[in-house]
């Protein structure tokens, strides 16, 4: 594998909120969905829904282009941490429930790249990827 530029923190956190601003308005319509089939109550199964769904567009853009929209706003990619090349479908769903770890422990994985020789967060561990910046 070629050496790669690793993505920073703070580029990977913005990719981040860039996600989140355009996957709320999705959670929130397939909420409103859930409740409206629901009688006006979010069931614990409509939340689920809600969830699978979202985690299968991030992971359709992880597959397809390698990175979510964030991510290719600012320039950063996801590869196999040891090929380089496009993670298998697997290692990517690994990657996705270990935002899960990630985040548990008042976000500390997510944080965890800071002091990672790799800067691999706990949910690149999980999946064996790496973030990179794409060439320009």
């Amino acid at each position: 594998m070629e050496q790669q530029e690793l993505a920073g923190f703070w580029r990977r956190a913005f990719a981040n909120i860039i996600d989140l601003i355009w996957l709320l308005p999705l959670a929130l319509l397939l909420g409103a969905l859930a409740e409206a089939v629901n009688g006006g109550e979010m069931s614990g199964a409509g939340e689920l829904m809600s969830n699978v769904i979202t985690g299968l567009v991030v992971l359709l853009f992880w597959v397809e282009r390698g990175a979510t929209p964030g991510k290719l706003v600012l320039g950063i990619r996801i590869i196999d941490a040891e090929t380089g090349g496009t993670p298998p479908m697997g290692r990517l769903v690994l990657r996705y429930l270990g935002y899960i770890v990630s985040a548990i422990p008042l976000g500390l994985g997510y944080f965890w790249m800071l002091w990672d020789a790799r800067r691999q967060t706990w949910h690149d561990k999980i999946g064996g990827t790496l973030v990179v910046k794409t060439r320009r």
